[in-house]
């Protein structure tokens, strides 16, 4: 045999090899839903006027942050894989952070935490924007959420309708950002932030480097995140300079 046969048959073999297989679940093709939860924050501060926006966009979105910082040390996996449907675009296995008992635990340290630090009418209130999370990801997740760290997997699959849910996460924004109605610059911004992030995570492909790196792919998600808690501070505040005037 020809030595350039030979490499035209190894090369053909690598063509055709199998994916490598990051240690994920084919089962567990989901992504984390992403802007909605804001919303709810955005009502309840409505409702609750005497907690601080932060707070309330802390706690409807910890389940993720916890996530992400799972992953970020390897006790939680989430990688990029090819799908038609941007909602299952990563394949995730979520067993502590998106387990209901997990939410649960994360309630209930949220609540003492705030029990402790003298704000004990906060303290209901945000143990259930935390649980608020588990359920909302109930709706639109296929069954991949446990009940109990990893067993017991449900979903009611609203993401397998990527429109539908795409719509959803916008509506339930905007109709909190409206029913709230802080009219300032910088919550015009974090509403343009949301919507133009999330719209952009949606509809616009990945570049490789950031496909190809779980730790960067983490990070492009929770700073983001970070920056919406930070901009929700800042608007309340000049909320209240403008009332004050």
């Amino acid at each position: 045999m020809r030595s350039s046969d030979l490499i035209c048959r190894l090369r053909s073999r690598r063509t055709a090899s199998p994916p490598v297989n990051l240690g994920v679940s084919r089962k567990q093709d989901e992504g984390i839903m992403f802007i909605g939860h804001y919303g709810l924050a955005y009502a309840a501060k409505k409702k609750f006027r005497k907690i601080p926006l932060w707070v309330l966009f802390l706690s409807v979105q910890l389940v993720d942050l916890v996530a992400f910082i799972l992953i970020l040390s390897g006790v939680e996996k989430a990688a990029y894989r090819e799908d038609i449907n941007p909602f299952f675009r990563t394949n995730i296995d979520l067993p502590y952070s998106h387990s209901l008992v997990g939410a649960l635990l994360l309630g209930a340290a949220v609540y003492w935490i705030l029990k402790l630090a003298k704000r004990k009418s906060w303290a209901p209130i945000a143990a259930l924007c935390v649980l608020s999370h588990w359920v909302i990801d109930w709706l639109v997740h296929t069954p991949d959420l446990s009940i109990l760290f990893g067993c017991c997997k449900v979903g009611l699959g609203l993401w397998s309708y990527p429109y539908l849910s795409f719509a959803l996460e916008i509506i339930l924004v905007l109709a909190g950002w409206l029913i709230l109605g802080y009219r300032n610059p910088v919550s015009f911004l974090l509403l343009l932030l949301l919507v133009a992030g999330f719209t952009g995570m949606i509809f616009v492909a990945e570049p490789e480097a950031v496909k190809n790196n779980a730790s960067l792919r983490t990070l492009v998600v929770l700073v983001p995140n970070m920056i919406f808690i930070a901009l929700a501070y800042f608007s309340e505040k000049l909320q209240g300079k403008k009332a004050s005037e």
